[in-house]
């Protein structure tokens, strides 16, 4: 065989392997899963992802009027992802992009992530300086769901929830178990994590660590899978729980958590200048402390008291090749908080609920080595109160309202009131509708408050108001759906002004409407669920699209199984087209369409998989310029271990 032949038999030897390889293994699991589903019935009906009107965790417990997405354990290892950027693009009304930072970013309903609250185990997950989060900092090994809530958030979760909430919720360690993955990619990418716990008497201790290290991901250019300059990272993460049960009513939790990590900036392929940027350091260390009590009959409170502190150090250099430094920036911020939620029940008919938060942000921050340290703090307090009143088993009202208060490092503080109320109807327990109306408010940002480049300490807090219509089908098949439409003002944004400075403005007036739908139906050998959101978002000043907020955004999963614990998953996404302003120019960002599948088999207490990611190999982006990686392919191995229950 010559060597141009030779040459195209490979490209089409590795295009074409993977999908004879997995489409197979589904042929086979098809066969015997429609043969075992004619011998028996079905005993149990189980859902992996539930479009709910309710949250089932503990407080902070949503009342039954948001639309919440719910993420169960089982999809979350169907889909074998490494931190929280691989999940929650694949649910309705969420989208995760990544961009100038290399930073995974998520939008809910078109609200980006400075307008979205991220609670981990209730904790406030940010960055107090630019008060956002990197999805890809928080890993997924020990996450046992993840509860996405849209529209009408509960006034519980405090300030800044303008967009939604995006709640995880940690893995209890009962019974004592361990656990050792461990996986290696395509893009030279290898991750190795462990997790354990064990019970002393009424005391359980659990540990999570994890080692995850790439040279860098390739990209599709031109046909050809080119590797991503400076996208190589280093990450390592390590976290202790001690829960302690002093009766079967009340539970006593610390923890402790750090993470570090190191990584490169990609420079843009096209729009913007090189920037050759890394990541020198980039660490979170957290502390928590707090419980949940019984409080009167059928009540409970949570308190919970916390410490996270950001250590980052980014680089400048001159040079692609990273080796004269131009400047270095530093930021060491913290914040110190603390948040009570009760729940009680008055009379027959009421639910009460109401929560106090407290949080402290101070943050240090230093433009280059050598120059003095600039100092700003922050100090929030969030008051809460809900009512649940039930007219009758059908009908059912909330009612509700909430003061945020800031107090600014310069200029005037800040109070926002915002109220919620709806109303709820089930006409069977199988069907549910609910109606609501809110107000939301977002505090500007220290970065937008105090930045040296464009920051403006008079900025009034964006607000929003929201109107949904939700309902909910859960019986042969779940059918869930709702519209919405968003009103905001005052929102902020960077203006250049004649003389050439930038400096931020709240000048903004926008709207997102919309609807979304989810249908699951599950077989006692497969299921399927598939979302679909539509979203109609504009810059009313501008009278243009809204930023990087795509029209349509369709997704689908479906997991086949059989007897022989063989499992076949396979999910993909697509996304229509949006479009960003660059300087004076309107950029269109092409729509994609991205497939993924996953393959393992369990013996015994091993679980070996096989996973693909971007199957056909496409070029896109989910921002202009940072082209997302190409086909890559992963093998791993899982060992767990699991005591009896206690």
């Amino acid at each position: 065989m010559n060597k141009p032949l030779r040459k195209k038999f490979l490209k089409h030897l590795y295009i074409g392997t993977p999908f004879f390889f997995l489409f197979f293994f589904l042929f086979s699991s098809l066969t015997l899963a429609v043969q075992e589903e004619k011998q028996q019935e079905e005993k149990q009906k189980q859902k992996v992802i539930t479009e709910e009107i309710v949250v089932e965790a503990k407080l902070p417990k949503e009342l039954p009027l948001s639309t919440t997405t719910s993420i169960k354990r089982e999809m979350i290892e169907s889909l074998n992802p490494r931190d929280l950027s691989e999940v929650l693009s694949h649910t309705s009304g969420t989208l995760v992009s990544s961009g100038t930072k290399n930073e995974f970013r998520i939008k809910i309903r078109g609200f980006e992530s400075q307008r979205v609250v991220l609670l981990y185990d209730g904790i406030p997950i940010y960055e107090p300086f630019f008060n956002s989060f990197d999805l890809k900092t928080i890993l997924t090994e020990e996450v046992e769901s993840i509860k996405v809530v849209k529209g009408a958030s509960s006034v519980l979760y405090g300030p800044n929830a303008l967009g939604g909430v995006v709640n995880i919720i940690t893995r209890r360690p009962n019974p004592s178990s361990f656990s050792l993955k461990t996986f290696y990619d395509s893009n030279n990418a290898l991750t190795v994590s462990s997790s354990g716990a064990v019970r002393w008497k009424n005391v359980f201790f659990s540990g999570f660590m994890t080692f995850d290290k790439s040279d860098g991901f390739r990209w599709n250019r031109d046909g050809k899978r080119i590797l991503r300059e400076n996208s190589d990272y280093e990450r390592k993460n390590i976290t202790g729980k001690v829960y302690f049960y002093p009766n079967q009513k009340s539970e006593i939790l610390f923890e402790a958590a750090h993470y570090r990590s190191e990584f490169g900036i990609p420079i843009a392929t096209e729009y913007f200048f090189p920037r050759y940027w890394k990541f020198k350091s980039w660490n979170r260390s957290q502390f928590n402390l707090g419980g949940t009590f019984s409080l009167f009959k059928g009540g409970n409170i949570k308190f919970r008291s916390y410490y996270v502190r950001h250590d980052n150090v980014l680089d400048a250099y001159f040079d692609p090749d990273m080796k004269r430094l131009n400047w270095e920036s530093t930021y060491k911020n913290n914040s110190l908080g603390a948040f009570l939620l009760s729940s009680f029940s008055y009379q027959a008919q009421n639910e009460i609920k109401f929560s106090i938060n407290f949080r402290d942000d101070n943050v240090r921050t230093q433009d280059d080595i050598g120059k003095e340290w600039e100092e700003f703090e922050h100090q929030i307090v969030s008051l809460g109160f809900e009512n649940l009143f039930s007219l009758n088993p059908k009908w059912k009202l909330v009612g509700g309202i909430n003061l945020d208060y800031l107090k600014k490092h310069t200029g005037d503080n800040k109070a926002s009131l915002n109220p919620i109320a709806g109303i709820k109807f089930n006409p069977s327990d199988y069907i549910d509708l609910h109606l609501t109306f809110s107000q939301k408010s977002r505090f500007p940002s220290m970065r937008a408050l105090y930045s040296t480049s464009f920051g403006n300490p008079d900025l009034k807090d964006e607000r929003g108001t929201s109107y949904e219509f939700g309902f909910s089908y859960d019986r042969e098949f779940l059918f869930t759906g709702a519209v919405f439409y968003n009103r905001i003002r005052d929102l902020i944004n960077v203006i250049r002004l004649p003389d050439g400075t930038k400096r931020n403005l709240n000048i903004g007036k926008a709207h997102i409407s919309g609807f979304e739908m989810r249908f699951q139906k599950r077989f006692r050998w497969l299921n399927l669920s598939v979302n679909y959101t539509y979203l109609d978002g504009a810059n009313e000043e501008e009278k243009r699209p809204l930023d990087l907020v795509p029209a349509s955004q369709l997704n689908f999963a479906l997991d086949v199984w059989d007897k022989n614990s063989l499992k076949f998953t396979l999910w993909s996404l697509y996304v229509s087209s949006s479009e960003m302003k660059i300087s004076n120019d309107i950029v269109k960002i092409p729509g994609y369409f991205v497939l993924n599948a996953s393959l393992s088999k369990s013996f015994s207490n091993f679980t070996v998989f096989l996973k693909g990611e971007n199957l056909l190999n496409k070029y896109y982006v989910t921002e202009p310029g940072y082209p997302m990686k190409a086909r890559t392919v992963a093998v791993g191995l899982k060992y767990i271990y699991r005591g009896d229950e206690q």
